[in-house]
């Protein structure tokens, strides 16, 4: 049983500020490994940056999901050479963005991220 909890939870420390108020540097969260198909607008996510940028990282990023596959990609949430071909999120992607956005590099720079690089959900 405490293996099975182990494998589907994580704990992730947050580093930085880009997602203040809700979270804050030193904060301790806990990320469901579960069904990443369950992923929803709104769901905070830990997710490797690497799949996005295609290049090789040593951490974490926790973002807010603004939208899903299939989902009207909100104006000035990607790039707009990304959003030019797509109308809506194409399958397997996630548009994500920090709450604090000034201090964030998200999907607003970087355009989408795939939803495999999603390590879990956090529950807190």
């Amino acid at each position: 049983m405490v293996g099975r909890l182990r494998r589907r939870f994580v704990v992730v420390t947050v580093r930085g500020d880009s997602m203040e108020p809700a979270l804050r540097h030193g904060d301790r969260v806990l990320a469901d490994r579960a069904d990443m198909s369950a992923v929803r607008v709104g769901d905070i996510v830990v997710l490797e940056p690497g799949r996005a940028t295609n290049r090789s990282t040593a951490y974490w990023m926790i973002k807010r999901v603004v939208a899903v596959a299939g989902d009207r990609v909100p104006p000035g949430s990607v790039p707009a050479r990304s959003a030019a071909r797509d109308t809506v999120v194409p399958c397997g992607m996630l548009v994500v963005a920090g709450d604090n956005a000034a201090a964030s590099s998200d999907s607003r720079q970087l355009g989408y991220f795939p939803i495999e690089g999603v390590l879990g959900v956090v529950r807190r």
